[in-house]
């Protein structure tokens, strides 16, 4: 390449990477990420939940039941609870039962302005697995806000599951994982 040529390339790349700062997260949606941790004793679900700007104060004044503009431990537990009830989790079509392990909430403030998560870790036991494969279907169903979603499954840390294959909801709002345990 000539050192013309490479000049033009180069600018062109610079160009092309300044642009790339673009947020990928809508101002006007609720966006609900799940990510999926498969064991041999249970699940763990990461849900992070990212207002955009044009639905943060209603996302604040949902979760603020008594309208004094602060998110009390009980309002965060309160709204956080209710979240858990719009997920689902089956296991070999089984109902599994979730439990919430524990939420952080940004601040009002840092929530209004659309790129702050509110994060809740759920929990759910299954029986011990017998060896051979097994399905986890994972669910959000809660849609309030223009909820948008993404599902994913980890990979597992555990080298006596692995991961036959995954098929997602065309929304997002699903998952199930096709896996077998050793």
């Amino acid at each position: 390449m000539r050192a013309g040529e490479f000049a033009v390339a180069a600018l062109c790349a610079m160009l092309l990477a300044g642009g790339a700062a673009v947020s990928a997260h809508r101002y006007d949606e609720y966006l609900q990420a799940s990510r999926i941790a498969i064991t041999p004793a249970g699940v763990r679900l990461e849900v992070s939940l990212t207002p955009g700007i044009a639905v943060a104060d209603d996302v604040i004044r949902e979760m603020d039941t008594n309208r004094d503009a602060v998110l009390s431990d009980a309002e965060r537990t309160a709204y956080a609870q209710q979240l858990v009830q719009g997920l689902s989790l089956r296991f070999d079509d089984a109902l599994v039962p979730l439990a919430l392990v524990g939420a952080t909430f940004p601040p009002p403030n840092t929530i209004r302005g659309g790129d702050a998560a509110i994060t809740m870790i759920v929990a759910a036991r299954l029986a011990r697995p017998a060896a051979g494969a097994h399905r986890l279907a994972f669910r959000n169903a809660n849609t309030a806000h223009g909820a948008v979603y993404l599902a994913n499954a980890l990979m597992p840390d555990d080298a006596r599951l692995a991961i036959t294959g995954m098929t997602h909801a065309l929304d997002q709002s699903g998952l199930t994982v096709a896996y077998t345990v050793r």
